[in-house]
């Protein structure tokens, strides 16, 4: 057997060679891979040249690299790259004859590859080389033309340390990067000659046609891609919804029961503390699965603001009320500024003291036992048509890299391990999702760690509208003759714990309460003794679920005036929706404080007809 350039290769050797050529092949083939890669982005002769002698030099375990391009008139050959050897000789060889005594120039000018094997063929054939690199120095060589289209356009070779057997891997390697330097060139080239623009147009248009395939296969794998995401985020919004609603389940029986508790009247100092803790704890639970909930609804923009004109202020003192108290349990100083006039916005007053109410629990929680908390709305600006609330605190404060992320998703001031501080990182993250919805923007202030922490809001004002006060305080007075009113209440709920407990503190507050454990009880139930109010789960079991119960009770006449309340633990946006168009009047979501509850039977609940 003999290898491409005459040397004798036995069946014996072969197979010793086996698995170190089959190594080789591989890894030529990945620099092939690399050398293409590279080329299709290169942009310059030079960038081509760099590429290919940094990829073939150690792929053949040359020690010197060349890539050389013939001139317009085909007369000379200018080096593009031409490493390992000294700065010099390099200088020396920029540019050279095309009948120089050299094999890059035989290739170029024969259009053949030129093999050396020998150190002794190479000293005979090219005394200049010898000269280069000395009679007792490196050995075998290898040149090859750049061929395109049966044009030679320039010529790559490579120098070895030692005589050496080139085999047909070699011959092919080399081959291969020859005719890309060639292609690349040529590319390059169409760039910058005018005289070959017919060449140029012909290879842009199969460039483009490729381009087309390309870009048809990526169309197809970004729709694929779209559609699996879509799917992904189906089932993620459909396992966040479960899981609230498996959360929020056995949280309704424990409010209940810690009401209950509050209801009995005064207890021992152990028990109400138990019951403080309970309730501080059912409450942080209930937020956290709401804010869960709420970032993901607003980052993919499914929350829908209901708008209306409200009082920033009454809106304000209202929520500062409710985490009064919270502050007040850890001994957190609370102070509260307010203008004295109405401050009026078009906003969802919901959504807004969420926004409000998370900026008083984020300062709670970063605010050691002792400091305190501000909440202070600044004189609006009717010239800018804006007003800035802020909530201020002596807490831990934050770091400059903190302040710069505190908004995202999951973003922690507490980053140690212990996590003392607790939370998932969304308070702030929804603050900011409310407030740009309502055409605001938030910003945080800090003066570094341990000097606590300022985030303020700003919302755009909207047209005072104030409501007479005759009227208010004319509703008022129905919601207090309502609240004061004895109903007949149906509670149809699976959970039994949840069922009683709610039951309970019904018929302390006055109600004649009855309960049903599945669908078809409680419409059984609600047929025998319409009640004025039904509070109806979602999730029940059998073949009748709370939609089915309020689609077949709303068609009974008997219970057009009766209240129906979606008492669930789903709570997305468009469990809202098919709850109001499956009859029901009002949707709470589990765990319901009972201040809440009795607030919406004063002001929608029928009082029952006296005889």
């Amino acid at each position: 057997m003999q290898s491409f350039d005459g040397q004798p290769t036995s069946a014996g050797s072969v197979a010793e060679a086996a698995l170190p050529r089959h190594e080789r092949v591989v890894e030529r083939l990945l620099r092939l891979q690399r050398i293409t890669a590279a080329l299709a982005g290169a942009r310059t002769l030079t960038e081509i040249a760099s590429t290919i002698i940094d990829q073939g030099m150690p792929a053949l375990d040359a020690e010197v690299g060349v890539v050389a391009i013939l001139s317009a008139d085909g007369a000379s050959l200018r080096n593009l790259g031409f490493k390992g050897v000294p700065v010099d000789t390099e200088a020396a060889w920029a540019e050279y004859p095309v009948d120089s005594p050299v094999p890059v120039a035989e290739a170029a000018r024969t259009g053949a590859p030129v093999i050396v094997p020998t150190r002794e063929e190479r000293n005979a054939r090219y005394p200049v080389l010898a000269r280069v690199h000395g009679v007792e120095h490196g050995g075998a060589v290898a040149a090859f033309p750049l061929v395109l289209e049966s044009r030679t356009v320039g010529s790559l070779g490579f120098c070895f340390p030692a005589s050496r057997a080139f085999d047909d891997d070699d011959y092919a390697f080399i081959l291969s990067i020859a005719q890309q330097c060639a292609l690349a060139v040529e590319r390059v080239r169409w760039h910058e000659v005018a005289e070959q623009e017919i060449a140029h147009r012909r290879a842009s248009e199969e460039a483009l046609r490729a381009r087309e395939r390309e870009l048809t296969a990526l169309v197809a794998e970004l729709r694929q891609t779209q559609e699996a995401l879509r799917e992904a985020d189906r089932r993620k919004d459909d396992f966040l919804a479960m899981l609230a609603h498996e959360l929020r389940n056995p949280l309704a029986p424990l409010l209940n029961a810690v009401e209950l508790i509050k209801a009995a009247g005064p207890a021992t100092p152990i028990v109400e503390r138990a019951r403080t803790i309970m309730d501080r704890q059912i409450g942080h639970m209930a937020r956290l699965v709401d804010d869960l909930l709420d970032i993901s609804r607003i980052s993919r923009g499914k929350i829908t603001l209901s708008l209306e004109r409200v009082d920033l202020v009454e809106l304000a003192r209202a929520t500062a009320l409710d985490y009064r108290s919270l502050l007040d349990a850890r001994g957190v100083r609370f102070e509260l500024a307010l203008p004295p006039a109405p401050v009026w916005l078009q906003a969802d007053p919901t959504r807004l003291a969420q926004a409000i109410g998370n900026l008083l629990q984020n300062a709670n929680k970063f605010t050691d036992d002792g400091g305190s908390v501000r909440l202070s709305i600044a004189p609006p600006h009717p010239a800018r048509g804006a007003v800035s609330v802020e909530v201020a605190d002596t807490g831990i404060g934050m770091e400059p890299a903190v302040l710069e992320r505190i908004f995202e998703p999951f973003a922690q001031a507490d980053q140690s391990v212990a996590r003392s501080r607790g939370g998932l990182g969304l308070g702030l993250a929804l603050v900011k999702g409310v407030v740009e919805l309502h055409g605001g923007s938030v910003r945080a202030a800090s003066a570094g760690l341990g000097r606590g922490a300022a985030i303020t809001i700003t919302l755009p004002l909207c047209a005072a509208a104030p409501r007479a006060a005759d009227a208010r305080r004319a509703a008022d007075a129905r919601r207090a003759a309502a609240s004061a009113s004895s109903r007949r209440i149906l509670i149809i709920e699976d959970n039994v714990d949840a069922a009683d407990s709610l039951r309970m503190l019904l018929e302390r507050r006055g109600h004649a309460v009855s309960v049903a454990h599945s669908g078809d009880d409680g419409v059984a139930v609600a047929r025998m003794a319409p009640p004025d109010v039904i509070l109806c789960d979602i999730g029940l079991p059998g073949a009748m679920n709370g939609y089915g119960v309020a689609r077949l009770l709303r068609a009974e006449s008997a219970m057009r005036k009766t209240l129906l309340v979606a008492l669930t633990g789903y709570a997305q946006d468009d469990d809202r929706k098919l709850a109001r168009a499956a009859g029901f009047d009002a949707h709470l979501t589990k765990p319901v404080a009972q201040a809440m509850l009795e607030r919406l039977l004063a002001e929608l609940a029928p009082l029952p007809e006296t005889a």
